[in-house]
């Protein structure tokens, strides 16, 4: 048998295969949304199910307190804060009550108190308040859970003076009408399809990770589209971050382009006799006794009389400056320059992880580069999705020079005639990435570290860098630190009198930084509750939950806000990154194990290095999490590539895929959880659909 005949016979049996294949997965996957609609039918809509032999009953309400009567008798206005429905002499077992608030309270919620007297209570039995929005259906129908027959019932309205209520607003034993939700059944049928792709025994654990396949390359486009898409869509949940930008503190960008469009270092905006003839203008106290919070710019650096800006201004030259410039003097929401950040930290987040495998792990899934890709992702944003404001521009515009700047570094390695050389542009572009960070947030210049670690073999070994004949790599690695660092040292002197002082000490905020300096007693504050924190979870959506105040003994002033929890319990799949650290033996190559635990390090640094300059804030999560998901993704790949097949091969890839569907969903419910600038109260209509579509059984 020739050559030719030989490839045309395999090539007849690829296709078989393949056919075979794609026949059996299309089986499957209309198996998996039959599955989809049967539940959506008969599981999500019980309600629909178990109702529907029910007979209303035909008991009018009783407007007993807190309403006047409008429009000949047809509907009511609540007069108080609180006003109460009755129905009395109900003497029937019931089942659903359907209370709907009606069109006076379109895009609004209204808060229940249901109680009654039972068989079982001859005084009043209250259950817990409920939720209930006009524009969401599925939160009006309430399943009753009182003993035997109800005699009286009764519906305490909270906080909705001056809205209208229909006459028929409350409905005893109605029917709950099946709600189809098309989108809940494409979700979950793609839940499951993904379930079933990504179990352990899969067959696409075989195709291994290469770029240079352009279906792969199509694969991973697709997923960075698919996830900005998603990340856009979060940030457009919540209307009120959509005109935040508007609001005052919101604009220190918009200041410091005016300022840099007028040749100023400084703001151009007038600083208050009352404010200048203080002792200390930083003692927010007594600021505040003296003037008004309407009379001093907020948050402002305050230094010789004058305003700065003391937030990185490269975000402010990339995209503020032009956009004002090209649009005529407007200024550029915040939200879209967080998106515009965040993009990039996604494609930064693909380009990273696939450098890391094409030098160290070659036989990695290309499925699992993908989730990982993904996961990280979600980690990383889930904070910047929820609040997209301007403090949160700064953190991720670093966050994507940082690590654009790691992946170019790594990618400066190539092996020419069987020796290593260095790209010197790869090197020059990583580093002026890397420096940079010092002009968005100084402290991602902690990345530095990874440089030190990837090319000391380069300058103690090979000599091909800081050596005569690599006079070329050197000058690339060094001259963008030159660069940048001289242009941050001389704005930093321009405006605070010294290169190395940033001025984020004289903010005029919450306390005076000036005097806050560097206390031991803060550290184990700041590790407990940025990385070790258990978090607060209940039974109700979005079952998890924001808590303070930080309980502490500490002696001094704690400065908090609302927290979720350490990151490695709300992104579980960071526990494989602190795995690492007690497995060197993972690593065949010794840089792995010490990017590995470099990056540990430096998050636990940084935490500490946040909670002693500011304090304890949720969106400086944002300035660690990329380590530690970095750590954690090299770890996988280290466990993928030791114990690849058999049963340790495939235990791997079922606890990767629990502890990242279990990070994905906190990373997803978190941006719910918040109670500060929520989406409950900006956009109640599509969190109550959200809570009820998910919490089906509510």
């Amino acid at each position: 048998m020739n050559s030719d005949t030989l490839k045309s016979k395999c090539a007849d049996e690829l296709a078989s295969v393949n056919r075979k294949r794609l026949k059996k997965y299309s089986f499957v996957f209309l198996i998996i949304l039959a599955a989809a609609i049967f539940c959506e039918l008969f599981v999500f809509n019980f309600k629909w199910v178990g109702s529907a032999f029910d007979k209303p009953l035909e008991i009018k309400p009783e407007f007993v307190s807190g309403f006047s009567q409008n429009g000949g008798g047809s509907y009511r206005t609540i007069s108080s804060n609180s006003a109460v429905i009755q129905f009395k002499d109900i003497n029937e077992e019931l089942k659903y009550l359907r209370f709907s608030p009606g069109k006076g309270f379109a895009g609004r919620t209204a808060e229940i108190v249901i109680s009654a007297t039972d068989e079982a209570n001859e005084l009043p039995l209250s259950a817990p308040a409920r939720i209930v929005a006009a524009d969401a259906e599925r939160s009006q129908y309430v399943r009753l859970h009182f003993s035997g027959k109800v005699k009286d019932l009764k519906i305490e309205i909270k906080n909705a003076d001056g809205y209208t209520l229909q006459n028929d607003c409350a409905v005893l034993n109605a029917r709950v009408p099946l709600m189809f939700s098309w989108m809940r059944v494409i979700i979950f049928a793609l839940i499951l399809m993904l379930l079933y792709i990504l179990r352990p025994s899969s067959g696409v654990y075989k195709y291994k990770t290469n770029m240079k396949n352009p279906v792969q390359r199509l694969c991973a486009a697709a997923l960075i589209i698919v996830c900005s898409l998603v990340m856009w869509h979060i940030i457009n949940l919540n209307n009120d971050m959509l005109e935040y930008h508007i609001t005052k503190g919101q604009d220190q960008y918009y200041s410091l382009v005016d300022a840099f469009k007028h040749g100023r270092l400084s703001l151009d905006i007038s600083v208050p006799d009352k404010l200048k003839n203080m002792e200390n203008p930083y003692d927010q106290e007594k600021r505040d006794k003296i003037m008004s919070l309407s009379e001093y710019k907020w948050d402002a650096a305050y230094y010789n009389g004058k305003y700065y800006c003391y937030f990185g201004a490269a975000p402010a030259a990339l995209l503020y400056l032009p956009y004002n410039l090209i649009s005529g003097g407007k200024d550029l929401p915040n939200y879209i320059a967080a998106f515009i950040f965040g993009v990039m930290v996604i494609i930064g987040i693909f380009l990273l992880l696939w450098e890391v495998i094409k030098k160290w792990y070659e036989g990695t899934p290309f499925v699992l580069y993908l989730l990982l890709s993904a996961v990280f992702s979600a980690i990383v944003l889930s904070y910047p999705v929820y609040k997209a404001d301007f403090y949160i521009v700064p953190i991720t515009s670093a966050m994507m020079f940082a690590i654009f700047g790691i992946a170019l570094w790594l990618s400066a390695e190539r092996e020419t005639d069987g020796e290593t050389a260095l790209v010197p542009w790869r090197l020059a572009v990583g580093s002026a990435c890397v420096a940079l960070t010092a002009l968005c947030r100084p402290q991602f210049l902690i990345s530095v570290i990874f440089g030190v670690v990837l090319f000391w073999k380069y300058v103690f070994g090979s000599r091909t860098l800081f050596s005569k004949k690599s006079v070329k790599q050197t000058a690339a690695v060094c001259l963008p630190f030159v660069i940048v660092g001289a242009v941050t040292m001389l704005y930093n002197a321009g405006r605070f009198g010294s290169p190395f002082d940033f001025g984020a000490n004289y903010n005029l905020t919450s306390n005076d930084m000036t005097k806050r300096g560097l206390v031991f007693g803060r550290c184990g504050l700041g590790i407990f509750t940025y990385l070790l924190q258990p978090l607060e979870i209940d039974a109700v959506f979005p079952f998890l939950h924001d808590f303070a105040p930080i309980e502490t003994t500490y002696q001094g002033l704690t400065l908090s806000e609302y927290m979720m929890g350490g990151i490695l319990f709300l992104f579980p799949i960071l526990l494989f990154g602190v795995y690492g650290l007690f497995r060197k033996d993972l690593f065949a190559d010794k840089r792995t194990y010490a990017i590995t635990l470099t990056a540990v390090a430096a998050a636990a640094a940084v935490a500490v290095l946040d909670a002693q300059m500011a304090g304890l804030l949720t969106r400086y999560y944002t300035d660690f999490s990329w380590l530690i998901a970095l750590a954690s993704c090299i770890t996988i790949f280290a466990l993928c590539a030791k114990y690849r097949g058999g049963a340790a091969g495939k235990s791997l890839i079922r606890m990767t895929l629990i502890l990242s569907a279990a990070s994905l969903a906190l990373a997803f419910l978190s941006v719910f959880a918040h109670s500060e600038y929520t989406i409950r109260t900006a956009n109640p209509t599509v969190y109550y659909n959200i809570q009820h579509l998910i919490a089906f059984w509510m």
